[in-house]
């Protein structure tokens, strides 16, 4: 007969039993299932067996790409999940990736792709990291604390936003930006910031959205096929080294709406920051359609970048992407960097702000 103990962990073993059962069926009722914990994320032990590029050294990857999702706007769900299965086509033993959320933010498991392509155990590479009050403005994501945050957290070649309706083909992005950390490097080019466009793809309509079904590079290629550029003045990803740009100086420009990215742009420019475009050599997709929604903290947050703007900024000459110094194209199959012909003395933007006083080298060296 058993024991008293005997039958105490019968009972636990059964009742942890039910609850792994429970989350399984969690699982499958497309439910949330990881609660925000940037902690456990960020310190959580990586396997030994990734495959080293010889790009990097051993003990860094290439590349952090981060971004933020809307937690109240139903219709952008599916879409977001798109964005979630496309990252888990990054090679991990090349990238982090990480979603500043709000306090109690979870990670869900939605859409054919995320289902049936992505494993459960892959939701603990995921780095969730809550947006504490510092890192906002009227509620919204600010740019600027959000890269020193994770620059702070991850030790990686290059560091990159983007909007969260974004697809990328991971090849073609990855190379894209190999060429431009060569470049740098062979040329000693210690301040730069990179930018690109991207292609316009109707994802939502009111008979539903389109859902992604691997999530994979030609699946990427498909969906940006008979598509068209989207404005060159819309810029919806960023990507910086550690020391290369000086987020420091950056005012506090919320995410997604006008103004931050041109201002970017047009202050590099002004600070004699290298700039440059790889919209030739990238594909990025951006999942067209759904409404914003738009309430007091969206207002408010319109009104604060505006007034940003306009306390720095003359004009809008020198915002559009042909005012990027360099950009990268194909040669023989090969990415590589050319001059820009397009850039000119126009680029150089008018600015309110005394930009020649924030270009003391330690605010570069951190």
């Amino acid at each position: 007969m058993l024991s008293k103990f005997g039958i105490v962990v019968l009972v636990i073993i059964s009742f942890q039993s039910i609850i792994y059962m429970g989350i399984y069926m969690y699982s499958t009722l497309h439910v949330p299932l990881i609660k925000a914990d940037s902690t456990a994320a960020r310190n959580k032990k990586r396997s030994s067996g990734y495959i080293r590029s010889g790009f990097n050294d051993s003990d860094t990857k290439f590349l952090t790409i981060f971004t933020t999702f809307s937690e109240r706007e139903l219709p952008r769900f599916r879409i977001q999940n798109n964005t979630l299965c496309n990252y888990e086509k990054f090679p991990k033993h090349l990238t982090e990736r990480a979603i500043f959320s709000s306090d109690g933010f979870h990670l869900r498991r939605d859409g054919k792709c995320w289902l049936e392509t992505v494993s459960n155990n892959n939701d603990s590479d995921w780095n969730i990291i809550n947006l504490e009050p510092h890192m906002t403005a009227a509620g919204r994501p600010v740019l600027r604390e959000m890269f020193i945050e994770t620059q702070k957290r991850f030790n990686t070649d290059l560091y990159m936003y983007s909007n969260g309706d974004i697809l990328f083909h991971v090849e073609k992005l990855i190379t894209s930006l190999e060429e431009v950390k060569r470049f740098t490097k062979a040329h000693n080019i210690r301040r730069f910031i990179v930018f690109g466009a991207r292609h316009e793809a109707n994802f939502y309509s009111s008979h539903g959205t389109v859902e992604i079904i691997s999530g994979l590079d030609e699946e990427i290629i498909q969906r940006g096929q008979s598509t068209k550029l989207g404005q060159s003045n819309a810029q919806d990803y960023f990507i910086t080294s550690k020391t290369s740009f000086p987020w420091d100086a950056v005012p506090d420009y919320v995410i997604s709406l006008p103004a931050f990215d041109n201002w970017l742009l047009m202050f590099s420019n002004k600070a004699d920051i290298a700039t440059f475009d790889i919209t030739a050599t990238n594909l990025a997709v951006h999942q067209a359609g759904a409404p914003k929604f738009i309430d007091s903290n969206y207002q408010k947050s319109m009104s604060s970048n505006r007034k940003l703007w306009d306390s720095s900024i003359i004009s809008y000459v020198g915002s559009y992407l042909n005012c990027c110094k360099w950009k990268t194209v194909y040669k023989e199959g090969k990415v590589i960097m050319v001059k820009n012909p397009a850039f000119n003395n126009k680029c150089i933007a008018k600015l309110k702000i005394p930009v020649e006083n924030l270009l003391d080298e330690k605010i570069f060296e951190g």
